[in-house]
This record gives structure tokens, C-alpha cells and sequence, in this order.
């Protein structure tokens, strides 16, 4: 490719000279057509070597960040107590917020836009929730109610006072709450 470009060049150069030095307004256009095509050609050909150069890169940087990926990260004992502190924090967060995401909704009025800024509320005041020391002995019921009261949440929360089932496990806070009657239109 690299030869190809500097012959095209070269015969470029060349066309060019013999153009400026023609005698005849005839010989001059077509020694200019021949140097306007050889030059596309040139520049063809540069621009191919380029293309090829970056897919070359590009390629690299894949196979950089597959192999990467492919190396298992070191793993780290983890206490089996904090392990299941961890995935409680996690259950109880979980839960927390799908009993708010209706009344969330709601608020939001449809509004996406709104409604992410409510969420990223909720999940921010669920981080700061989950720091506290009694997080996971507080009834689930009164941080719900916390959250919503802190929020300024208007609405009908109704708790019931079992689990779902755990079938539904992944489901369960849309299960086990609900905001109000669901909707009909």
C-alpha cells in the first residue's frame, strides 16, 4: 500500500510538471485530467492507509480491554456476617423502594423527567438510611413512612403486614406494597 502511494505520488509530481510545461492548451488539459485523477487515486489510497490504521488501533483496544476482562480479579474472603448484613441492607433498600416508586409516580404525574429526580432523591435519602446504625432494626414500616414524610410524598400508603411469597422474591416490594387501588384507565 505504501509503495503504491509514493508511485501515484511520484507520477503526480511528474504529471504536474509536464502540465505546467505543455505547449498546447490541449496537451495542458489532458496532462491536468491525468494529474486530477492520479491525485484522487493518491489521496484514495492515503485515506485507505489511514482507515486501516485505525480499525489496526481500534482492534488493539478491543483485545486490550477483552483480555482484560478475562483475567478473574483477585477475590477477597468476606465475613459470612457481613455478607448477609450486606444482602439484607440490600432487601430492605429494595423493598423501601418499591413501596415508594408508585407514590413516586404519582407525584411525578407522568412527568419521566420528574420522576427520575424523585428517584435519585429516594435512592440518595436510601443511602443515607442505610448508613445508620439502626437501619435494619427499624420496622420496615416506619422507614417507609420516614422516607415518604422526609420526601414530602402525599398519598396513601398501604402496608400489608406479610412477605410475598417467595416466588416472587425479585417482585416482592410491588407485591407486599401498594400505593392505592390499581389503575383502571
Amino acid at each position: 500500500m505504501a509503495e503504491l502511494s509514493e508511485l501515484g505520488l511520484t507520477l503526480a509530481r511528474e504529471l504536474h510538471g509536464r502540465a505546467l510545461a505543455a505547449e498546447t492548451t490541449v496537451e495542458a488539459d489532458k496532462l491536468a485530467l491525468a494529474f486530477q485523477r492520479v491525485s484522487r487515486g493518491v489521496r484514495q489510497t492515503f485515506a485507505l492507509e489511514l482507515k486501516i490504521e485505525r480499525a489496526r488501533r481500534e482492534i488493539e483496544r478491543e483485545d486490550a480491554r477483552a483480555a482484560e476482562a478475562a483475567e478473574p480479579e483477585p477475590r477477597e474472603e468476606v465475613d459470612p456476617a457481613l455478607a448477609e448484613a450486606r444482602a439484607c441492607t440490600q432487601d430492605r433498600k429494595r423493598r423501601v423502594r418499591g413501596a415508594l416508586h408508585r407514590l413516586i409516580w404519582d407525584e411525578a404525574e407522568g412527568d419521566e423527567e420528574e420522576f427520575e429526580v424523585l428517584d435519585y432523591d429516594l435512592e440518595t435519602r436510601l443511602g443515607e438510611a442505610a448508613r445508620r446504625a439502626d437501619f435494619l432494626d427499624l420496622p420496615i414500616e416506619t422507614l417507609i413512612r420516614q422516607i415518604k414524610s422526609d420526601m414530602g410524598l402525599v398519598g396513601e400508603l398501604r402496608l400489608t403486614a406479610c412477605e410475598a411469597p417467595a416466588a416472587f422474591a425479585d417482585r416482592s416490594a410491588d407485591l407486599a406494597y401498594d400505593a392505592g387501588p390499581p389503575d383502571t384507565g
